[in-house]
């Protein structure tokens, strides 16, 4: 049988790969998902591919993440080096937009499979296994036998109402004994914003249609399925944004789909979205909490300084963001939020607005960077046109227009590197901390206590405040025009406050878990020695309600 490889990032259930996986299925072709989640997975993933049995006819790789493209091609290379002689195809945003890059400097790399590419795989995995003629091949990039690209005409976007649903082998991802799936209802975006390669992506297949709905009832089906065969509880909608932009509309789908779920027996459950500030009313957001069993909604504030929106794109108003977060914080969700304070066109005025929103809303978890120039977006083509940017496609990067910002940057990142965006970044432990007591709150509220929810919020204000001064003595370093010589040892000073700092909230955050996990885990023990002795219904989860 023609044997398959697909690659690419499996932090939790990468639906980009499963659904290319059940596609294959559906036509009659197996294929393996390797997982390669950081650059040390590759001699695990050399490995996976030429060491157990026969190599695959066919690796396709991920590269939807472009700051993971290096990673990947790399393995191409790795792969030919170690005289692997199939095919080898790649995917997904990054290699969409930059075939042509990749095609020219990677002689590994045979293909690229553009845009949503259930049918393009398919098709491509049919001729290598039949004729092996490539022309006839929708959504394909490949070379000629002089090594010239080819680029074969865009197929129309798969039917979201036929897609075969993801593949779900493994284990499903767990909180407290809880299992969680993501899942999508819908494919795109009705925004058009500058920075998103999400956006372009799919303006550049259907001009103008962006946003592509699933039948409710079919993802209703694709829940139910997973609740009762899986015993999943936590859905995840990674939908690019959950909501229509309408009010109404958004009101109509959300009740739709918790009868639908109420019919087929989910009752039980809870669920993760994410909005754009505009998407939500106290409506909506009591409709999510009462009927879909809200417990997290990632909020994509992206700039709080209306200067910083318009150059984003976002086509909304500072004053959209603190509205939404005031509602939310109102109704008491667990929320999180990123902050692009840097970008081309940032002022120090804006960089104040921004912390001062951060300040504002200090207990809700959040997360500060810059904006980042992905393929084929307008925000790119911009920078490029004004000669911001330096590097190469596959390491794309740019001043900010303002040297004094640009010079904050440089510092921040010095400073803020640990903190923001390593393993042990400090939001995302806390994040997944305050995901625990909203779990126990849902599912175990005799377990719970309010206090951890208190807990985190003031963990969350600890390290919002501390990261707000740092960032303020930065701006004030470069406003003084301090010399060079000192700029290292106020750099080494601001780090080791930032890192004492951090390990104290650590050492609260792992306490915290800790008295989550433990409360828990005793209660459950508690109800099922009591059903064992009364054979009463106490052993079940108690006070956990259905999501209506």
């Amino acid at each position: 049988m023609f044997q398959i490889a697909l690659v690419g990032p499996e932090l939790e259930e990468n639906l980009s790969l499963r659904y290319l996986a059940s596609a294959l299925a559906a036509a009659g072709f197996r294929s393996e998902i390797v997982p390669f989640d950081s650059p040390g997975d590759l001699p695990r993933v050399l490995a996976a591919l030429l060491e157990s049995g026969e190599p695959p006819a066919l690796v396709g790789l991920s590269l939807s993440f472009q700051r993971r493209a290096k990673d990947f091609l790399a393995l191409s290379v790795a792969l030919r080096q170690k005289r692997y002689t199939g095919h080898i195809t790649a995917g997904g945003h990054f290699g969409t937009f930059a075939y042509q890059e990749i095609l020219r400097d990677f002689p590994e790399i045979d293909s690229i499979c553009r845009h949503e590419a259930e049918n393009t795989l398919v098709s491509l995995v049919k001729a290598l296994s039949t004729t092996g003629d490539l022309a006839p091949i929708p959504g394909l990039a490949y070379r000629d036998t002089q090594g010239n690209t080819v680029l074969t005409n865009l197929p129309a976007p798969p039917n979201v109402h036929r897609l075969s649903w993801p593949d779900r082998r493994g284990a499903p991802a767990e909180c407290l004994g809880h299992r969680l799936a993501p899942l999508v209802a819908s494919r795109g975006c009705y925004g058009h914003c500058a920075f998103c390669c999400i956006s372009a992506w799919h303006e550049q297949t259907t001009p103008g249609k962006r946003f592509r709905l699933r039948p409710l009832d079919d993802v209703a089906d694709e829940m139910a399925q997973l609740y009762h065969d899986r015993r999943i509880e936590v859905f995840i909608f990674h939908d690019d944004n959950f909501f229509l932009p309408d009010h109404s509309r958004n009101l109509h789908r959300i009740h739709t789909l918790a009868d639908m779920l109420e019919q087929r027996g989910v009752r039980d459950f809870a669920s993760i979205v994410k909005a754009r500030p505009n998407d939500l009313n106290p409506e909506v957001l009591s409709a999510l909490q009462q009927r879909l069993g809200l417990i997290r909604l990632y909020v994509g504030i992206e700039n709080a300084s209306d200067p910083g929106l318009n150059t984003l794109g976002r086509g909304m108003t500072s004053d959209q963001g603190h509205y939404a977060l005031e509602l939310i914080e109102r109704a008491d969700v667990f929320s999180c939020f990123n902050l692009l304070i840097f970008g081309p066109t940032t002022s120090i005025e804006d960089l104040e607005t921004n912390l001062s929103f951060m300040e504002k809303f200090a207990a809700v978890p959040q997360n500060f960077c810059r904006v980042e120039l992905y393929a084929g977006t307008p925000i790119l083509a911009q920078c490029q046109t004004e000669g911001l940017c330096t590097g190469d496609y596959l390491d794309t990067d740019y001043r900010i227009a303002d040297a004094a910002v640009q010079k904050i940057f440089e510092l921040a990142m010095q400073c803020f590197y640990v903190r923001n965006f390593s393993e042990e970044a400090t939001p995302h432990r806390l994040m997944s901390a305050r995901f625990s007591v909203e779990i126990a709150a849902r599912f175990h509220p005799l377990a719970f206590r309010e206090s951890w929810r208190g807990e985190a919020k003031r963990l969350g204000c600890v390290l919002t405040h501390d990261s707000v001064k740092g960032m303020r003595e930065i701006i004030e370093f470069e406003r003084r025009g301090a010399p060079i010589r000192d700029e290292m040892d106020f750099v080494a000073t601001l780090a080791s406050r930032l890192r004492a700092a951090e390990r104290l909230i650590h050492e609260a955050i792992d306490l915290l878990a800790t008295r989550v996990e433990n409360a828990v885990r005793n209660t459950a023990q508690d109800d099922a020695e009591c059903s064992e002795v009364g054979g009463s219904d106490h052993g079940k989860r108690q006070g956990a309600q259905p999501a209506k």
